[in-house]
């Protein structure tokens, strides 16, 4: 249903009729509007085009007979323009029906006004011939934009039949019937015309119907993946990582305050992230990865080297995704290097690749050995890391000869 605006000027309202500028229309309502407004324009068309000789035909008939056709079709015309320039749609079907019938009415009492005067229809202004043919097709197809086919075609046959009669005046014979069935078939072609244009508007409504519930299936499959992830390094990335590193003894003023943080995250889980997709310049990134590895421990050192303009941007899951794989290689590191590793984090910056390599010297690692679901790798690194577009790694490690963490991403 749209929306009536009363005040909205005439012209202006068809052009939004026309345009679909009304909110919330489907295609099938666009169809029923516009085909509404043109049809109710067509009667006047018809009436102002066969004015003439539709007077002298009034003439064979009681002087009654002529003004009330006049009326009929003028208000036939009027209601089908108000439906289709209004959108009341819901009118459409009442609307059409009552043109419908009232031509019939008016073609009937044709022969209780008619002064039995015969006029062979040869020789009858052909623009008569035309305007008993049309003015009932254009009640059909009301119809059939009402989605009232069944409807539309039993009024044809019959209003075709009846306007054939009419426009003979007295002369019936073969010709009137060939006239009738021409004249049925003729329209019938408009008609299945507007048939299938309200089935291709209901198809396309349904099919865009499918459209918007498949995406949002599809968001909210995102969003429940979203969720998952997030989750998964919350516990991950936080309370495992916070436990492992949890010192023996009475806890220090630092340890209680890294718990609070953690449970502050635990209440704070599903808020969204403030910065997550602020993009952040090479600079910006080189001071948040050597933050991010300071959190974790004093004696691994950073080194960076820059080689991006002033205005590249990294922008979306990119640089979370590099600062916590490397976070995670950081903290494998200080779980299984060993007491007398060290390690350096390196980082290459340019506009369109970032590279950081963390590297160690400790006992190392067989990685066939491991198993291949390993949280900390297969999660916080590999995992990460390919799930952003762009977005690589690779780790080699020898059991003792030291492990090598080489995260990389490129611009797509």
């Amino acid at each position: 249903m749209f929306t009536d605006q009363p005040n909205m000027p005439l012209v202006r309202r068809l052009a939004t009729v026309v345009s679909g500028a009304e909110t919330g229309r489907s295609s099938l309502q666009t169809l029923q509007a516009v085909g509404s407004a043109i049809a109710g324009a067509a009667y006047f068309v018809y009436l102002i085009a066969a004015t003439s000789s539709f007077a002298r035909f009034g003439g064979l008939a009681a002087s009654w007979w002529l003004p009330l056709s006049m009326v009929v079709v003028v208000a036939s015309g009027l209601g089908l323009f108000w439906v289709g320039v209004s959108g009341r749609l819901d009118r459409l079907l009442p609307v059409a029906a009552a043109a419908a019938i009232a031509y019939l009415v008016l073609m009937t009492l044709w022969f209780v006004a008619w002064n039995g005067t015969s006029t062979r229809s040869g020789d009858a202004d052909p623009t008569i011939i035309v305007w008993f043919t049309i003015i009932p097709a254009l009640a059909c197809l009301a119809l059939v934009l009402a989605e009232r086919p069944v409807l539309a075609v039993t009024n044809l046959v019959v209003a075709g039949a009846l306007s054939e009669a009419v426009a003979s005046a007295g002369d019936y014979g073969l010709d009137t019937v060939l006239r009738s069935v021409w004249s049925i078939a003729w329209c019938a072609v408009f008609l299945a015309m507007g048939a299938t244009s309200v089935a291709f508007a209901r198809r396309l409504d349904q099919t865009r119907s499918a459209t918007v519930a498949a995406a949002r299936d599809l968001a909210r499959e995102d969003i429940r993946d979203i969720e998952s992830r997030r989750a998964d390094a919350l516990v991950h990335d936080r309370i495992i990582a916070f436990l492992l590193a949890l010192p023996p003894g009475r806890p220090t003023s630092a340890t209680r305050s890294a718990a609070a943080a953690v449970l502050h995250e635990l209440d704070h889980w599903w808020d969204e992230p403030i910065e997550a997709d602020a993009p952040v310049d090479a600079r910006e990134f080189v001071q948040r990865l050597r933050t991010t590895v300071a959190r974790l421990g004093a004696d691994v050192a950073v080194r960076a080297d820059v080689d991006a303009s002033v205005t590249a941007r990294y922008h979306g899951d990119t640089t979370p995704a590099l600062l916590d794989s490397a976070a995670e290689a950081v903290r494998n590191f200080h779980r299984h290097a060993g007491a007398e590793a060290s390690c350096v984090v390196l980082a290459v910056v340019h506009d369109d690749e970032i590279t950081v390599t963390v590297a160690d010297d400790g006992i190392g690692y067989d990685p066939d050995e491991t198993p291949p679901g390993r949280l900390g790798v297969s999660f916080g690194i590999t995992g990460r890391m390919a799930a952003v577009p762009g977005g690589s790694s690779s780790v080699l490690s020898a059991p003792g000869h030291g492990t090598r963490v080489r995260l990389r991403w490129e611009r797509p």
